[in-house]
């Protein structure tokens, strides 16, 4: 286990965030028109996926603490129009969404829509459909990363132009999300890396399969809106509002720590960025680079802008502090990029080839 230099309060931070995920685990397992479900929590052969052909290290993948399918991941889930937010804001005592809270936005053939990340906490992923095109949303709390994947593929599962639909499998690699497909169709439960976007184990895994990364922003609600007024919105299961409102604490004191409650393989190296500084990864014109948050908020412009050019597309970073977000997109509105937002730990772990900007302290003390 990677741990960092920490105070007694980073410990208890951890332990009621183990508690909490064991709470949900249970309520998941009790409230399943009482189906049993898969996996102990602790042994990583009780979940039963085949592992003979995993392209990762096998005795990296760890269970997280929680049965499969624990957290119920949603498909096609009711929304809402975002003008309606305020509105619920107004009636109810506990607010919905509030203008800082961080959401996940995906623009889709003009249909946009946000993801607030107090109901991802509880699910994780979301197959939807977005545009006419079949998305799946994801969000790893662990690592605070989004990706945002196509779900249709050719040749898993034993056709064609397949659409999978995903669940959470209850186990991680390098302490982030490991998907499985969940269709009755398909031929043996391959297991799916979040920040791979690729699959590492089972059939899928033998044909090398992998998924398209999209567009995605990670921001406040009130800069999605902002940009985007016609946004629809992930309605709330009005029987799990709350245990929304309970996951946030927990998360809150793990994102202000050093500690990680599951090992990495490499960590990150040091003297560069800390584990948990956030970074978004940015693909354009067939290349990648690695951006961190605190180093464009260092070259942003009185306006919180920067800009840069990737692939011969040129790129602008909109940064804003309260909450730490940035928005990227090109500056031409018809160029395809990808976007992927985690901590620099955990892209490390999956990547620890790439490199990141980072802000150093002579930097800081030559400004």
């Amino acid at each position: 286990m990677l741990t960092f230099a920490s105070g007694g309060w980073v410990l208890v931070g951890a332990g009621v965030l183990s508690v909490a995920l064991i709470v949900w685990a249970l309520a998941g397992a009790l409230g399943r028109q009482g189906r049993p479900l898969i996996g102990d929590g602790q042994t990583v052969a009780s979940y039963r996926f085949d592992l003979s052909t995993c392209l990762v290290p096998p005795d990296e993948i760890v269970a997280a603490g929680m049965r499969k399918d624990a957290l119920a991941a949603l498909v096609d889930p009711p929304v809402i129009p975002g003008t309606e937010v305020a509105l619920i804001n107004a009636r109810e005592r506990g607010k919905y969404l509030v203008s800082t809270d961080r959401v996940i936005g995906v623009t889709r053939n003009g249909e946009s829509r946000a993801y607030p990340l107090q109901i991802m906490n509880c699910h994780e992923i979301v197959n939807d459909t977005l545009g006419g095109v079949q998305i799946a949303v994801t969000y790893n709390p662990l690592c605070d990363s989004v990706v945002v994947l196509e779900r249709k593929v050719g040749g898993v599962g034993g056709g064609g132009g397949d659409t999978l639909e995903f669940g959470v499998s209850g186990l991680l690699y390098n302490s982030n999300l490991l998907m499985y497909d969940r269709r009755p169709e398909a031929v043996g439960e391959s297991l799916w890396s979040q920040l791979q976007a690729r699959a590492i184990a089972g059939p899928a895994a033998e044909a090398r399969t992998s998924l398209r990364r999209i567009e995605v922003s990670l921001v406040s609600w009130a800069d999605w809106f902002e940009g985007h007024p016609d946004t629809t919105v992930l309605k709330r299961d009005p029987r799990m509002i709350k245990r929304y409102q309970q996951v946030r604490g927990p998360y809150e004191s793990y994102f202000i720590s050093r500690h990680l409650k599951f090992p990495v393989n490499p960590p990150p190296p040091a003297g560069g960025l800390e584990a948990k500084q956030r970074v978004v990864v940015v693909e354009s014109g067939g290349e990648r680079a690695v951006y961190a948050l605190d180093w464009i908020a260092k070259h942003a412009d009185s306006s919180g802008t920067w800009t840069d050019t990737l692939g011969g597309v040129p790129l602008v970073f909109e940064y804003q502090a309260h909450p730490q977000t940035v928005l990227v997109r090109p500056s031409a509105g018809d160029s395809e990029i990808s976007v992927t937002y985690a901590f620099w730990f955990a892209w490390h772990a999956m990547y620890p080839d790439e490199v990141v900007p980072a802000v150093s302290a002579v930097e800081e003390g030559q400004n």
